[in-house]
């Protein structure tokens, strides 16, 4: 059985949306029993968002779903892996106003944990000169559903295909470092937030959430009042005159400015901010950038994520080499800050940071 009978000329209601208590609104609607409800849900937690793949649900019920409902937001266009263990997969859309488009989002396995990169727009509403996704352009935000979606999809997948080599075989956390901007899209983001931090869904703990923002200060404020998880600056550049050009919100949410919403947003027990940096051969990575730096860093409450540049088709920048990105974290340290080097996952695929882009023709 496949979703064909839907409005095609409207958005319907998001199953990858609902929480129980919707869910329970809709059973008494339709005269269903109140545990259907449950029985739904359950099936949408395992990934499976296919009324005919839920096999103790009513054949009835199944049809009202599908009528009702968006039952399936995403459709699979494919999945690559990397050497690495790393999977890309690519999801066309299927909300009539964004259909055929695609996204993309990557499931990062380790040996003691699952994380999946999810993205919030199709496209990016920013002009990061250096990331890929950036040269895309803007074609619209995500709803919460099918945020979600890409966690569920994933899931289903590694149910089906379990990863080998002693890596995660499950989603134990999940950061919005897709593509796209998060917190330029707040009712999509905050309501997949809702969703899976759910007590009666995913139950993710907001300690293993990361919003990622290149430096939206109302909306980072907005973020810690309502869903507090924990939170990753794109910064790249200390210096408002590189930051304007590497990050071009900077324009209109400067460092200083930056600073002082950092310095407020609550963190919880033996947390810290990431300030994302990639690090690039002779543009962010001199001796003054090393000491702008050390100066915006907050010790007590930030960490340094110093990243590879990973090239794309047509970029005309480089990558620090290996050894001085070395260097610039032990210089960091030196001066009491947390630095890491990212170990690059997916490049082979172009999954890593900064590679994301889809095909802005979708498909049919």
């Amino acid at each position: 059985m496949t979703q064909t009978r839907k409005t095609a000329t409207a958005d319907l209601a998001q199953l990858s949306a609902l929480n129980l208590s919707d869910l329970q609104g809709l059973m008494e609607a339709w005269m269903q029993p109140k545990f259907r409800a449950k029985q739904v849900l359950d099936w949408c937690n395992k990934g499976i968002l296919n009324p005919a793949l839920m096999k103790n649900i009513p054949d009835a019920l199944r049809d009202r779903l599908l009528t009702s409902l968006m039952c399936e937001p995403l459709r699979l266009i494919r999945r690559e892996c990397s050497t690495d263990g790393t999977r890309k997969y690519v999801f066309a859309l299927n909300r009539p106003r964004l259909a055929g488009k695609m996204i993309e989002a990557v499931f990062i396995p380790e040996e003691k944990r699952g994380t999946v990169c999810i993205s919030s727009q199709v496209g990016c509403v920013l002009d990061c000169p250096f990331c890929h996704t950036g040269t895309q352009g803007f074609e619209g935000n995500l709803s919460a559903g099918e945020i979600v979606a890409q966690v569920l999809a994933i899931k289903a997948d590694l149910r089906h295909e379990p990863m080998t080599d002693d890596l995660h075989n499950d989603v134990t956390h999940i950061v919005y470092m897709g593509m796209g901007e998060p917190l330029a899209n707040e009712e999509g983001v905050h309501g997949s937030l809702a969703i899976l931090m759910d007590e009666d869904g995913l139950k993710l703990s907001r300690r293993r959430i990361t919003v990622s923002t290149s430096g939206l200060t109302p909306q980072i404020e907005r973020l810690g009042a309502v869903h507090p998880v924990n939170l990753a600056i794109s910064l790249h550049s200390a210096i408002d005159e590189k930051r304007d050009l590497l990050v071009p919100i900077n324009r209109k949410h400067p460092l200083a400015q930056l600073r002082e919403c950092l310095d407020a947003y609550p963190l919880a027990t033996q947390r810290h901010i990431t300030l994302e940096y990639v690090l690039l051969d002779g543009v962010n990575d001199q001796a003054e950038d090393l000491a702008a730096l050390a100066r915006f860093v907050n010790p007590e409450r930030e960490w340094v994520n110093l990243i590879q540049f990973n090239p794309y088709p047509g970029t005309s920048y480089r990558g620090t080499a290996k050894e001085s990105m070395n260097q610039f974290a032990q210089h960091l340290i030196s001066k009491g800050i947390r630095a890491t080097v990212r170990r690059s996952r997916g490049q082979d695929i172009m999954a890593a940071c900064g590679q994301l882009k889809a095909d802005t023709k979708g498909v049919s």
